[in-house]
């Protein structure tokens, strides 16, 4: 029988507590959303800065809609790229301190069409071992030779670049906040190793740019924050700036490299006029300092509160902060017992983190209120001191 691996694999990924399934959901832009007719306080989200329904970034999408239609019209290259997705280039420049920047369809997107579009057979890709999925199924699928140093080890780095010069090219790639951490990568002691070694660096982005940097530039991203400029910047919309898409920053060379000889660029249809004219005013309305200074407040107010019920915090200073509950199984039960209690929190296993570490991955916004999420804590500390959890399965990643 064809294909009966499927079943099989399916099987098995209920039997190790890894089964995933989508739930639906309204209003999961919105501090609360519901789901089945329950409401839940959002703690998955990840709007940061509470722009994804600010009225005038609503306006702006809806102005959009009137005068250029829904969608784009094609690709970039034919009649896709509109006076819009030129404007928000320029604009995403001036932020970044860049040259050059060309926009694409999602961070999967643009990690896996710069990484194949640069890197040949006898090239070095250099990454971190924590390192977002997109970015590893890329240098998996690459002809390129990838090596991977341990999570923001140095003394690892420099050892995996000293034979670099056996390469013809060699690019090192390092998020900027680590999708499942919430930590920084040590981006400035990164660049000294890549400048030594005359190597490239990449920096992931999404989930620093439009918060960090917010006092050297509002926003404009962890390598600004960290006194750094990376040959090649990733970052994406969809988290901080609340709408959708990514973008890659570089020389002029590189993006018009990668405009002739991107396969997901060129291929794919241009993001939707109204996403840009959305984002174009979400990134303008990312410069309000009081958005920043809120969601500070509120990463100290969890970090304050967790560690006076002795909960096992994370090294995280942003707004995602991992609770470690280490057993898959443990981490599901206790998501849906905090479910129960009307919060909605991500279990996230293996293979999406390392096996024996699952987590309750919680996101903070700017939207947030202190007392849901001091409630939030107290209930999840109530259910870790009962020792009594549930197998359950639940949708996660």
């Amino acid at each position: 029988m064809s294909f009966k691996h499927l079943a099989e694999q399916i099987t098995a990924q209920h039997q190790k507590q890894g089964y995933r399934q989508t739930r639906t959901v309204d209003g999961g832009n919105h501090v609360s959303l519901f789901h089945h007719g329950q409401h839940y306080i959002n703690f998955s989200g990840n709007d940061y800065l509470g722009l994804a329904c600010d009225p005038d970034v609503l306006q702006a999408a809806s102005d959009a809609i009137v005068a250029n239609g829904v969608g784009s019209g094609g690709s970039p290259l034919v009649t896709g790229h509109s006076s819009f997705h030129q404007r928000l280039e320029e604009q995403i420049c001036t932020l970044t301190n860049q040259d050059s920047a060309i926009l694409f369809s999602s961070g999967f997107a643009a990690n896996s069409g710069v990484i194949s579009s640069l890197l040949n057979k006898g090239d070095l890709l250099v990454q971190d071992k924590l390192n977002h999925a997109s970015l590893m199924d890329a240098g998996m699928q690459s002809a390129a030779t990838m090596k991977r140093f341990k999570h923001n080890d140095m003394l690892h780095l420099e050892r995996t670049l000293a034979n670099s010069n056996n390469f013809e090219n060699t690019l090192v790639v390092s998020e900027g906040v680590f999708s499942m951490d919430g930590d920084q990568g040590d981006l400035k002691a990164i660049a000294t190793q890549a400048k030594k070694h005359n190597a490239w660096l990449m920096v992931d982005d999404a989930h620093g740019f439009g918060i960090n940097g917010a006092k050297h530039g509002q926003g404009a991203g962890t390598c600004l924050q960290q006194g750094i400029k990376p040959d090649i910047l990733m970052a994406t919309f969809g988290k901080a700036i609340g709408t959708s898409g990514a973008f890659i920053a570089a020389n002029q060379e590189v993006v018009e490299f990668l405009t002739n000889f991107c396969r997901h660029y060129i291929y794919s249809t241009a993001l939707p006029i109204p996403v840009v004219a959305a984002t174009i005013k979400s990134i303008e309305l990312a410069q309000q300092s009081w958005r920043h200074d809120q969601l500070l407040h509120n990463i100290h107010v969890f970090r304050q509160r967790a560690q006076l019920l002795s909960l096992n915090l994370s090294p995280s200073n942003s707004a995602i902060q991992p609770i470690i509950i280490g057993d898959s199984a443990a981490t599901l039960a206790i998501a849906e017992q905090l479910k129960q209690q009307g919060f909605w929190v991500t279990a996230i296993r293996p293979p999406t983190v390392p096996v024996g570490t699952a987590r309750l991955r919680m996101t903070l916004s700017a939207n947030h209120q202190a007392v849901d999420i001091e409630s939030l804590l107290e209930a999840l500390a109530t259910i870790l001191a009962s020792n009594e959890y549930h197998k359950e399965n639940d949708s996660c990643l």
